[in-house]
């Protein structure tokens, strides 16, 4: 009886739940990959300025 109301519930709320969830894993993966790519760059620009340097 129990698993009758979660199946109905996950029928009725489940778009609900759904796209915000992946709509936010999406915007946190790209954030993270962002921040990662900003950060390799300004190893790399560092790295070729005291290449320059030298």
């Amino acid at each position: 009886m129990g698993s009758g109301i979660v199946v109905q519930l996950a029928r009725k709320y489940g778009a609900v739940i759904f796209f915000p969830t992946v709509a936010v894993g999406s915007i946190y993966a790209d954030w993270s990959h962002t921040r990662e790519w900003k950060r390799q760059q300004l190893q790399l620009a560092r790295s070729a300025q005291l290449r320059s340097q030298s």
